[in-house]
């Protein structure tokens, strides 16, 4: 008999063990932060509910969270929970009006620059009835009715934990829209435990650690999860951007046990301690997401880490997440014959992998099934109906990934199926050829991209050079790592360009789209 994961509740309950623990820490910078206790947040929680309440939230209401505080979040999303209401994440970006008028939220919670936009960009105009300010700023009054969030002394009563339905939506989250338009997944009770107990196979925590989240909506997670939750302060618009040391300080001084966060943002940390001669000797496991994780980077953090700490790549999506992980050593390891690309991993315990629609080398799409998949795009029939489809007694999800499964029962990643390069007689996927061309000595990443309409297009290899390396000393090196390849004779153009652009989310998934348009202007 399987016995269904923890609930959302039942996590949320298992914290009023250790009253005094600190749960969630909220970062201000490099050095200050405020600890949050688990009594100080559930009271929070509770204050929260009491108020959204007050402001006339009721169950089932869609409830936009728009905030880049830590403990704002993670307190409105229980909140909303608690109240059987829904809250809907979504990052600020030019399509949220278009999202926003897709799952009419009668709710709209967030920081007072939330709001500003919301006015001003007609964000749920016609369809948001409350308006509920975050944090300080402009007068609240002027953008909606204040929300009190000040985090409390944890002397108030608990609040009280219902158990919902399995099947109860729990949540919204949208996709980051790097591949498209961005979708609303629907995240049921028993999706959200599912997730839940995936991520536990995952981190393996132990009594005491601490997570380090540089994924702000992650933080939601963390304390569910039973780690001390560190929430650095990312620059969420561009977490790139983020000065290292808001994220290395704060790693130090709380000794974080684990590190989450996506390729770029960990190339900030493994970078700022290389420059610093800095080591982090708290660290036992970090976790990438959000891309493949290179060698190249996986080497650089090591330096930093103590021996026996591990760095694992975790596959997945907002449709389903975690997948599959890969320890950085296992990446270095040569593909079996017939398996090119990135190697994921094994499915954690509990999901299933196939490949659909193989070709004649086994070459198809990724689909996944288990209790982390979200059944349904909200008010999207038509894309539900194209991802997900129910075979051998489970919902199974169309990743849009492109890979193969090799004879050990491990994914092998090929790119993304629309980034499918076509020629004339033949037909590239992006992860063959750039896993390979990223080793060059002088590149920092390489994308490929196809130049004109699919079936007659031209293969134009995009290169982000390390800074000061020569281009000449670049094209070698790329010949020398592709020599053997059997399509690199293929490749038309080799184009340089200073620096990719990339997914708001994670600063890690190439917008091959604005690159394909560069390459289409010829420019060098």
């Amino acid at each position: 008999m399987t016995v269904a994961p923890d609930s959302v509740f039942t996590r949320l309950a298992r914290l009023t063990e250790h009253p005094r623990a600190t749960v969630l820490v909220r970062c201000a910078g490099a050095l200050s932060g405020q600890d949050v206790t688990a009594a100080q947040l559930l009271d929070g929680c509770r204050r929260t509910a009491d108020a959204l309440r007050a402001a006339g939230v009721r169950r089932g209401d869609k409830a936009v969270v728009m905030t880049r505080d830590a403990y704002h979040l993670v307190a409105c999303v229980y909140a909303l929970i608690s109240l059987g209401a829904v809250p809907v994440l979504i990052e600020p970006r030019a399509e949220v009006r278009r999202c926003l008028d897709e799952i009419a939220p009668g709710v709209f919670i967030g920081e007072p620059l939330a709001h500003v936009a919301r006015r001003a960009l007609g964000w749920g105009r016609g369809q948001v009835r409350t308006a509920l300010v975050t944090g300080r700023g402009l007068p609240g009054r002027l953008l909606g009715r204040s929300l009190p969030l000040a985090v409390p002394d944890g002397s108030g009563p608990l609040p009280p934990v219902p158990e919902p339905r399995p099947d109860d939506l729990a949540m919204i989250a949208f996709t980051s829209g790097s591949t498209g338009q961005p979708k609303g997944v629907e995240y049921r009770c028993a999706t959200l435990a599912g997730q839940l107990a995936a991520l536990d196979a995952v981190l393996r925590a132990e009594p005491g650690d601490v997570l380090l989240s540089c994924f702000l909506p992650f933080a939601a997670l963390g304390p569910l999860l039973g780690l001390t939750t560190v929430a650095p302060q990312v620059d969420h618009l561009a977490p790139a951007r983020t000065p290292p040391g808001s994220l290395v300080g704060p790693l130090r001084r709380h000794r974080a046990t684990h590190v989450l966060g996506s390729p770029a943002v960990l190339g900030l940390i493994a970078g700022h301690c290389v420059r610093h001669g800095l080591t982090l000797p708290s660290v036992r496991r970090v976790l990438s997401f959000g891309a493949p994780l290179r060698p190249r980077l996986a080497e650089m953090l090591a330096k930093a880490l103590p021996p026996g700490a591990e760095i694992l790549s975790v596959y997945g999506a907002t449709e389903c997440l975690p997948v599959a992980a890969i320890d950085a050593q296992e990446l270095r390891v040569r593909p079996p014959a017939g398996h090119v690309g990135t190697c994921l991993g094994r499915p954690l315990p509990g999901v299933r992998a196939r490949i659909l629609d193989a070709d004649g080398t086994g070459l198809g799409e990724i689909a996944v099934a288990g209790p982390m998949v979200s059944p349904a795009y909200h008010a999207r029939p038509d894309a539900t109906r194209a991802a997900k489809s129910l075979a051998d007694g489970a919902l199974w999800h169309r990743t849009g990934d492109l890979g193969r499964l090799d004879g050990e029962g491990r994914l092998w990643y090929l790119g993304r199926s629309a980034h499918l390069v076509i020629g004339e007689g033949f037909a590239l996927t992006t992860e063959d050829i750039e896993a390979a061309a990223d080793t060059a000595a002088g590149v920092r990443r390489t994308a490929l991209v196809g130049v004109g309409a699919a079936g007659r297009q031209r293969a134009v290899l995009c290169v982000e050079p390390e800074p000061g390396a020569r281009r000449d000393a670049v094209v070698e090196a790329l010949r020398a790592v592709l020599g053997d390849h059997p399509d690199a004779r293929r490749i038309a153009t080799v184009l340089f360009h200073p620096r990719f652009p990339t997914d708001i989310r994670h600063n890690s998934k190439i917008d091959r789209a604005r690159l394909a348009t560069y390459a289409a202007g010829g420019r060098r």
